[in-house]
């Protein structure tokens, strides 16, 4: 069993924290207190946090990896990420949070004063998440390689700080995708899968697992141990290609049909 647990990276992807739940983001929203919870989880799992271009860079055999990993990311953008992130750091905790920048000041979004304030936290590194949050899969290669480039030119200008990891919108992504990151010159980027990482798991292609609004902390305990969660599978599976050949067609037909998906 230690061996297993050792195996494992358990990395949680997290969206909305706050009282308020939008219809939008409603599945996705946990509470302060439920969070706060999440977070004496983590800390009692005994496990050792890294952000995502150091679990990365272990992945590479760049530098070891603790021994027992864990890493905490935050997609989006959202209000209460801010607070999220403190208080992970009270903790001790880091945390990897990705930026939908053309979301950036829009309702229910960090502000760029409340993203800078961010960035300035010890504990936590930023990265980008596309700048409209479009599945990258479905877009023309010159559309793909806006939406990757100009998210991270624009976060690095505003920070004056190198980004160098990315997340894929909606955990969509191919090789294509996953090119056209490595040739945008970032390091690391982070999928979904709702799967474990693990150290043969791609840097480029990060295994997380989802947190919903209806995630208890006992969950949470367990996820960090390893249970009843897959390894992330190092080749794409045939029923996620079979899914995105559908999607796609589906999103052809409803852009020639002049539908905005």
């Amino acid at each position: 069993m230690r061996e297993k647990q050792a195996a494992v990276i358990p990395v949680l992807l997290y969206h909305s924290v706050a009282d308020h739940q939008r219809r939008r983001e409603r599945r996705y929203t946990i509470s302060r207190a439920g969070f706060q919870a999440h977070v004496d989880a983590i800390s009692a799992s005994g496990r050792s946090a890294l952000l995502i271009t150091e679990l990365a860079a272990a992945l590479r055999g760049e530098c070891p990896l603790p021994e027992r990993p864990v890493a905490v990311t935050f997609d989006d953008g959202w209000e209460g990420t801010s607070q999220a992130v403190e208080a992970l750091g009270r903790c001790g905790l880091t945390s990897t949070v990705y930026v939908t920048t053309g979301e950036l000041g829009t309702p229910g979004r960090l502000t760029v004063s409340e993203l800078t304030a961010l960035a300035e936290l010890p504990n936590v590194e930023l990265g980008a998440h596309a700048v409209r949050h479009r599945r990258l899969d479905q877009l023309e290669d010159r559309e793909l390689s806006a939406e990757v480039r100009a998210s991270r030119s624009w976060l690095e200008e505003l920070l004056q700080a190198p980004v160098r990891s990315f997340a894929y919108p909606h955990g969509a992504y191919d090789q294509r995708v996953r090119s056209a990151v490595v040739d945008a010159g970032y390091s690391s980027a982070a999928a979904v899968k709702n799967a474990l990482s693990h150290a043969g798991d791609d840097p480029f292609a990060i295994a997380r697992w989802t947190v919903t609004s209806g995630t208890p902390p006992s969950r949470i305990a367990e996820v960090l141990e390893g249970r009843a969660v897959p390894l992330a599978w190092r080749h794409e599976r045939l029923r996620t290609r079979a899914y995105r050949t559908a999607r796609r067609r589906r999103y052809r037909v409803a852009k020639s049909l002049g539908v905005r998906r």
